[in-house]
């Protein structure tokens, strides 16, 4: 069964040994907690955010829980997962909230029950194939509540993963229901934020 798992994960993802080797002696392989790129990454993040607070997020490939640390600040419920145990395991002890559920599951097969109003893809969307694209803009069609936000922010640099950080950006604009609100390119990384289209005469949900 689990060779059965890994088959079908493998035609959505980048290949789950490379994630479980990196993490296998180094509990924070990219230096989430020293790296002044990531400390920058993360406070252009926050600061990118349109709404001062959010209902509902969700955080898919939150790793070891620094992005999530900071996210659950301005959001009311978070849901923040990977697929890696050891850095769920190291998620949850850096945060103890009633507010933030951090979970074991893998993006992007995995979306929380209900709706919600914030999505960030940080450093996660490169990772999947064409068939795990289409899954996860899937979910987020069904998931991601009119007038919510979806931010998007990965590394532009050579990597081997299906994707570069810039054709992430490309993929997601050419969602009709997505509009873009702010765009924000680096020597290293893009970010971007997109908003749910609210439809004409029909309220947001739960705003």
């Amino acid at each position: 069964m689990k060779v059965d798992r890994d088959d079908r994960l493998a035609a959505l993802t980048h290949r789950r040994t490379y994630f479980d080797d990196v993490y296998r002696n180094d509990h924070d392989p990219w230096a989430f907690e020293t790296s002044w790129y990531e400390r920058r990454k993360r406070d252009i993040t926050m600061a990118v955010l349109p709404n001062p607070r959010y209902r509902r997020g969700v955080e898919p490939g939150c790793s070891i829980g620094t992005l999530t640390e900071r996210l659950a600040e301005r959001v009311d419920e978070l849901i923040a997962f990977d697929f890696v145990t050891e850095a769920v395991q190291a998620a949850r002890r850096r945060i103890d909230r009633a507010d933030v559920t951090i979970v074991e599951a893998v993006f992007p097969v995995y979306w929380p029950a209900g709706t919600g109003d914030l999505v960030v893809w940080s450093e996660v969307a490169y990772y999947l194939t064409d068939s795990g694209f289409d899954l996860a803009m899937n979910g987020l069609e069904r998931w991601l509540e009119p007038g919510g936000h979806l931010v998007a922010v990965h590394y532009t640099g050579v990597t081997d993963y299906p994707r570069t950080g810039r054709q992430v950006a490309t993929r997601i604009e050419q969602h009709p229901a997505l509009q873009r609100l702010t765009a924000f390119t680096d020597p290293d990384f893009e970010l971007a934020v997109w908003e749910r289209r609210v439809e004409r005469g029909r309220p947001s949900v739960g705003r």
